[in-house]
């Protein structure tokens, strides 16, 4: 299969510009420079020292990711492809802090010890992507911050105003979006999987307006409609991923789960209260120094009877507020 990266010229619209210029001239015959001519481009090295390589899965890029799934997705993706392109080229080193970076220590062209500087030209650059160095080029390309990651990233105002090239790369936005959406599907599947009662308790785990007396088409609602978001906007899970928060519970043994969703409604129905420095108390004694101490406790064999303890104390709370 011939896979195809690409990076666009951006067209400016002069077609306003009163005052006739090589800029203005080059556009009415669809071009933005001198035929023959490019902008050459070399690996940005940022403050730290680090080149932006577009294999580092701990870039800052990266770091600057908001949607924590894409960011999930982008480490994984650099990750793979980090070792992929090492092993093409013979196991040249290529992270962030290798001397393969710095171009200056080239000596010639064909000198594959060094990165090569690369010159993009007017209209579309396209590189072959099954040929590993012009891969490589792309990687690095790509990350580069006076390239655009996209065209309505740079008419969004996320780069520069006079910024001249922007990525065209549908593949990878593809594979982000069917990755996502698998992700979903399988967080779905295990939810549909599960008992009604078990959807409850996870429902309430994840922090979901979920009482015993919910009916379960609410409890799917709820739950299809949060795994469908990003990330958690409010509360304890603010800013995670939804996805990946719902299969830490949904993976849990029904002992533990059962245990946490205890916790947590008694700690609702103030059979526990729950300071701001996280202790946990019962009337004036303090029990825990947190949850997950308290949880820890009742999980254990050996602790069983203060468990069946607690849920007759909530069992009594929920009667009492009935």
């Amino acid at each position: 299969m011939n896979k195809i990266g690409k990076i666009s010229v951006i067209q400016r619209d002069l077609s306003d510009s009163q005052v006739e210029t090589m800029e203005t001239s080059l556009m009415k015959k669809g071009k933005t420079r001198l035929p023959g001519t490019g902008v050459f481009k070399y690996p940005y090295k940022e403050i730290s020292g680090k080149y932006r390589t577009g294999l580092d899965p701990d870039a800052a890029y990266i770091s600057r990711i908001q949607d924590p799934h894409e960011k999930k997705l982008e480490k994984e993706r650099v990750t793979e492809l980090k070792k992929k392109l090492e092993a093409a080229l013979g196991g040249i080193d290529l992270s962030p802090h290798s001397k393969f970076w710095n171009y200056a220590n080239s000596t010639s062209s064909d000198d594959n010890l060094h990165v090569q500087p690369y010159k993009l030209t007017d209209g579309d650059n396209y590189f072959d992507l099954n040929n590993p160095l012009r891969e490589l080029a792309f990687s690095w390309l790509r990350v580069h911050p006076t390239i655009a990651s996209s065209y309505q990233a740079w008419e969004r105002g996320d780069y520069d105003a006079d910024t001249q090239f922007y990525v065209s790369d549908n593949e990878i936005e593809s594979k982000i979006v069917f990755k996502k959406k698998q992700e979903i599907n399988k967080a779905i599947s295990a939810f549909d999987a599960m008992t009604p009662t078990r959807r409850k308790k996870v429902a309430r785990l994840l922090g979901l307006p979920v009482t015993d007396d919910t009916s379960e088409e609410i409890v799917y609602n709820l739950v299809d409609t949060m795994l469908r978001d990003k990330s958690f906007k409010v509360g304890t899970y603010q800013g995670l991923s939804t996805i990946e928060v719902f299969n830490r519970f949904a993976a849990m043994k029904d002992n533990l789960l059962n245990t946490k969703d205890l916790v947590k409604q008694a700690i609702l129905h103030s059979v526990y209260r729950k300071q701001p420095s996280g202790k946990i108390y019962e009337g004036e004694a303090e029990i825990a120094t947190s949850e997950e101490e308290l949880v820890n406790f009742l999980v254990d064999d050996d602790n069983q009877e203060d468990l069946i303890m607690l849920e007759k104390k909530l069992k009594g709370k929920k009667i009492a507020l009935a």
